[in-house]
Order: C-alpha cells, then structure tokens, then sequence
C-alpha cells in the first residue's frame, strides 16, 4: 500500500502535482497500490492483460477502461501477492491496437492511480487472410516407399510463427487419417497411404509468441497427386543395365554382372570363368555358345530375385544384339529361380514370359503380369544355343501399372 503524508507532498511535489492539491484538503490521503509488471498476450478478437497484483491487502478489485473509458470491465482482486501473475481477458475487441488503464479499487470505493497498457494488437480476420499454408518442397514434394505402402511428405521450412501443420490422408482401409506436421520437421511419413487419393493440409500460426490465440489457414491445400504408376525400376531392381555392370574385378571381355544370378551354364567363357555379363555395348547381359564355336549353350540362366506388392506392373526387356539360331525366354516366374529352359511352358510359377527366336528376338519386348498381394518374383532370361551363336540385352525396366 501507498500512504502519502500531506506535509510530505506540499514539501516535495512540484507544479506538476498542483492537480492534486484537492485530495490533500483534510489531511492524510490514501492512494491504493498500483499494480506491476503490466503485460498482454494476443488473441483473436481479444486479448488478455497481465500484471502482477499489488500488495495493498484493502484492494478488492481491479478497474479496466479503454476506448477512451467508453468501454470498461470491472475484476475482483484474488491475491495480493506481487509474485503471483494476474490474468484477465477483454472480449469482443475489434482488430486493432489499444490502450488500456488499470486501476486498483478498494473496499471504500477509493482508486489508485491509473497503470496504462499500450500498445496492445488484436488480431482478426484481416490478419488471418494474409496467412498461408505452408510451402511443400517443390522439386521433390514427395519420396514413395512403395514396398511398404508409404509416402514422405517434403516440406520448406515454415516463414512465419508456425505452431503445426494438419496433413489429411486415406489409408488402405478408407480411413480417413490426420497427422501432424511440427515447424522443425521437414517432413511427415504418410503410413499404409491409399495410393491415388487425395493429401490436403491446413497450417496453425501464433501471431505473436505466447499469444493465447492460435489461427488456422481458412482454406486447405491438396497436395500434387501422389500415384505410385510409374518407373519403378530404381526401386526395386538393381543394376538394370545401361549399361550393366560388372561383379568381378577382371578386365577382360567376359565377366559375372553384379547384382545378378548367373547359373553354370551360362559361365562358360574363357575355361568358366565368365559369361553372362561382357564388355560389348559398354556393358552388357551376354549369353554366347561355349567360346563362340566349340559348344552350344544349354539351360543358360542370368536372373534376379525381387518382392513386390500387390500391383500390375510391365516389364520392359531392350535386345542389343544377336546372331544364330537362338531359343530365348524373357520370364517372371514366382519364387526365387527360374524354371529350366524345357520345364517353361504350362508352369504354373510362370507370371509372364516373352519366348523369342532369331526371328523374333529383337527390338523391346514388354511381359506384364499382375500380383495381387506382396510377392517374391523372379525376373530375367533363360535361354539356350547353338554353335557359333550370341544374344545381349541392354537393359530392363520395371513399370507399375496400378
């Protein structure tokens, strides 16, 4: 509490306190304390004032008046503990900056002076028109972990105060899912994602740090459409040519290609220490009778093994070269192998097959085939030859249909 001595004020105020000279008739005067430590928080169309109470016990009440006291609030006083923190909100503001004057109110109606808060923005519908949702990284907006039925979602770093951001998703199961997006993440995995439907979001912000109110977006934003059709090649086949790469560390013509199976058969160059990969065409799947012109090739095998998920898909298989009489199987059979050359037609592990000769095998071939749950596959050439006779092919690539 304040109390000021009439001999005191008339000894040491200045002209600038003349204005009080008619409180002092009577003698003593009390002045109820003041609060401190004034301070707001931002809202939506309203705000709320903070103060630490004053720790004059006769104060019952706070006064608040702003628009130039044409509108005003009246609060009971809760504690008069100057370490605890006062918090009241003023409603019903329009969207602009204020002034609001405090005064403290005691049990016999007397007032302190007034503590003026300044300054203080209130934000709206203007403020939130100008707000927009946060930026997806453009160049890369997604990554497909189609193996496992996810997408990662790539955002910008957020400009403005962002608290979160909602990402609106379907699942396998046709539920309808939301995530959140924090401001220090750059991105957000999308679990289980129904591929083909729709992504939305819609970003939060804080106009100010600690402000009482958040705002949302009004409207939402729909992500670039996310399919999974499409080359898949990258993802699930290794090393698929163009060139094709070798295993081994020789330098000659005839070598093993890496990241493929090469059965017996096939490795029948240079006393069976190559076959199935050469250097022709910068590197290339090679199948060639047993040193050109000493023995046919028979059952010979290049394959790789890989899982897929449930989908239609198309396989792509380019020729490079050929010449002589040639039997040729490009086969998607289930599994980890291929079927030998004679047990091929009527398999039932065969998906798909493209069977060519001298005649035929040329050019790109496509074999499609459709999986209806998560699969292990086998994909690559089975083929046999005559003397004097070759085949190389230059690459393969793996499409997703749907």
């Amino acid at each position: 509490m304040v109390w000021l001595c009439a001999g005191l004020i008339i000894s040491s105020c200045s002209k600038k306190n003349e204005s009080y000279k008619d409180l002092l008739k009577g003698g003593e005067i009390y002045y109820p304390g003041v609060v401190q430590h004034t301070n707001y928080r931002a809202g939506n169309l309203r705000t709320m004032l903070v103060w630490n109470p004053s720790p004059d016990p006769k104060i019952v009440k706070y006064k608040v008046f702003w628009n130039n006291k044409q509108d005003s609030m009246i609060v009971a006083s809760t504690s008069h503990n100057p370490l605890d923190t006062f918090k009241l909100i003023v409603p019903n503001l329009l969207e602009n900056t204020y002034n609001f004057n405090v005064y403290s109110i005691d049990g016999e109606g007397r007032s302190s002076i007034s503590i003026n808060i300044s300054g203080v923005r209130v934000y709206g519908p203007k403020y939130q028109s100008g707000l927009f949702n946060r930026p997806y990284n453009a160049n890369k907006p997604y990554l497909l972990d189609i193996l496992h039925g996810n997408v990662r979602l790539n955002f910008n770093t957020p400009d403005s105060i962002n608290v979160n951001t909602v990402v609106h998703f379907f699942d396998n199961n046709n539920k309808l899912n939301s995530v959140n997006l924090s401001p220090d993440s750059t991105g957000i995995t999308l679990s289980n994602f129904k591929f083909g439907t729709p992504v939305t979001f819609q970003s939060s912000y804080i106009p100010q740090s600690a402000a009482i109110d958040v705002f949302t977006v009004a409207d939402v934003t729909t992500f670039p459409a996310i399919s999974r059709a499409g080359d898949v090649t990258a993802v699930f086949i290794k090393n698929p040519g163009n060139p094709f790469y070798r295993s081994d560390n020789g330098t000659g013509k005839w070598g093993l290609p890496k990241d493929w199976q090469v059965n017996a058969n096939a490795i029948n160059q240079n006393n069976g220490t190559g076959g199935g990969w050469s250097t022709d065409n910068g590197g290339c799947i090679h199948f060639e009778a047993k040193n050109y012109s000493d023995a046919p090739l028979v059952n010979g095998k290049v394959s790789q093994t890989i899982t897929l998920p449930a989908g239609s898909y198309a396989l792509d298989i380019v020729t490079a070269g050929y010449g002589g009489t040639i039997n040729a199987n490009e086969v998607v059979a289930k599994g980890n192998a291929l079927p030998d050359i004679d047990q091929l037609n009527g398999n039932a592990s065969v998906l798909a097959m493209y069977h060519g000769d001298q005649n035929s095998i040329g050019g790109t071939h496509t074999i499609s085939f459709t999986l209806t749950q998560q699969t292990t596959v086998t994909i690559g050439w089975v083929v046999s030859e005559d003397t004097y006779t070759y085949l190389q092919f230059k690459n393969v690539a793996l499409r997703l249909l749907q």
